[in-house]
């Protein structure tokens, strides 16, 4: 696996403008475990969880950084699916699902980067509370803590 430098995963992170098909993918590692973003069984359907798994370079644990004007469409490889806050809740402990891109009301489909550094927040636009997980490795919503590992995420390029 190659580990993208500073500048390769913040031009990925800051590129202008909607993806290109050819646009590498990604995966998004848990500071805190090193495991990886994934859909829970590899599912393609809507609503499948999304959790935590070991890096098995599956398409399930693969995605595509959409720029959407100052947020992310987080789109899944295997599936075509996105990274959606179930419900468009703004509680925390909230699941983290993978759904249909929708058209219009898709606030909780776009995430944005904060913080410096290689590992950073993934904080949902409808809620504002960041990407992290609980005790079972299933992907949650909750309010920002500066110290907290778990809320942190590395993004890796996927070799071609």
């Amino acid at each position: 696996m190659f580990r993208c430098p500073l500048a390769v995963a913040a031009a990925v992170l800051l590129t202008a403008g909607a993806v290109a098909d050819d646009a590498p993918y990604v995966k998004l590692v848990h500071k805190e475990t090193g495991k990886v973003l994934a859909v829970e069984d590899d599912s393609t359907e809507a609503a499948a969880r999304i959790v935590l798994a070991k890096d098995e370079a599956k398409e399930g644990q693969q995605w595509k950084l959409e720029k959407d004007g100052s947020f992310y469409k987080i789109v899944n490889r295997k599936s075509g699916k996105v990274l959606d806050v179930f419900e468009d809740s703004r509680e925390e402990g909230a699941a983290i699902i993978q759904w249909d891109d929708k058209s219009e009301g898709f606030d909780n489909q776009r995430w944005a980067w904060i913080g410096d550094g290689k590992a950073r927040h993934l904080k949902a636009k409808s809620s504002e509370l960041v990407l992290d997980v609980d005790s079972d490795g299933k992907a949650v919503q909750k309010k920002l803590d500066e110290k907290a590992k778990g809320q942190l995420w590395e993004v890796v390029e996927v070799k071609k």
